[in-house]
């Protein structure tokens, strides 16, 4: 099974780190990115040596090691961080991507039912098992059932985690995630409050839309925007949704992919942005797309699309 089938997405998220500066992590990311692995080596193990047990500096590192193809030396920097930070679901997440990638389909289902166990509400970790169990039946009945390689929904796309977005420091050792009833009581208390988002609330946000938007269900798309909405070329909502609806209802078929998600959030906005491979009839291309989330009564919608 090839890491192109088992990563579909590489979803990336900033964090604010108490020992080291947001844009260190920032700049090793793009190192990563760009594959300067050499120099990104380097950045994490100056880093290391002012704090050798940071769980996002070693967080990092194996997602470094993942990169570079070295599976066994990223497997053992999770298979430590998920014993010194036990609470952290993300270690358990890449530990299952890595052991799929081996061919250990049972260690990869006891690593994500340990990230599900540890943040129940973890997105990514649901939706990795969903997709092993299916991996796992076509194993079993591979003598009968035969994945059409060229169906793009049919295959393995387990999630690889970037970055820690649940590590809440509280001193060097200590890791908590927030409690999902102080997250529920904040988020009741004041809905128009300055924006307040869970990196798995703009996954799933981009997910349903990009759902939305290949299964040609073009009231669920359009609902995903805002009655604000206006780009940069001038077209309000109204404007959008005649511009949009037969590009998308008088399509064959759509296939959509997203990779590279990078979000910021803002006072009263999320810029989310990312690589975006689109095929539809005679039509493919991949470009980079830009997306302004704004919180409208605890709903997330679309006011300005770039691309």
């Amino acid at each position: 099974m090839s890491k192109k089938n088992l990563i579909a997405n590489l979803v990336l998220y900033i964090f604010i780190s108490t020992t080291i500066y947001a844009a260190d992590i920032k700049s090793i990311n793009l190192l990563i990115e760009s594959k300067d692995y050499k120099s990104a080596s380097e950045e994490i193990e100056k880093l290391l040596i002012s704090d050798s047990d940071d769980p996002q500096l070693l967080f990092i590192k194996g997602v470094l090691f993942s990169e570079m193809g070295k599976q066994n030396e990223a497997i053992k920097v999770f298979e430590d961080l998920s014993k010194s930070h036990p609470n952290l679901p993300e270690p358990y997440n890449n530990l299952a991507v890595l052991y799929a990638q081996k061919g250990d389909f049972l260690a990869a289902k006891n690593a994500l039912e340990k990230a599900i166990k540890t943040h129940p509400s973890y997105s990514t970790a649901h939706v990795n098992l969903g997709d092993l169990y299916t991996r796992m039946a076509s194993e079993s009945y591979n003598q009968a059932l035969q994945i059409d390689k060229s169906n793009q929904s049919a295959k393995t796309k387990l999630s690889l985690i970037k970055r820690l977005f649940n590590f809440q420091p509280i001193g060097k050792n200590v890791a908590l995630k927030i409690s999902e009833e102080n997250e529920k009581a904040e988020s009741e208390s004041n809905l128009n409050a300055p924006i307040t988002i869970n990196p798995s609330q703009v996954n799933e946000f981009i997910e349903s839309w990009k759902t939305a938007w290949s299964s040609k269900d073009f009231d669920n798309y359009i609902n995903h925007y805002s009655l604000d909405f206006m780009n940069n070329k001038n077209q309000n909502y109204e404007k959008w949704k005649k511009f949009r609806k037969p590009r998308i209802i008088y399509k064959d078929e759509i296939f959509i992919e997203i990779s590279n998600l990078y979000f910021e959030v803002q006072k009263e906005t999320v810029e989310v942005s990312f690589n975006q491979t689109y095929k539809s009839n005679n039509i493919s291309s991949t470009s980079k797309k830009t997306l302004i989330l704004k919180n409208e009564n605890g709903v997330l919608k679309i006011i300005n699309e770039i691309s």
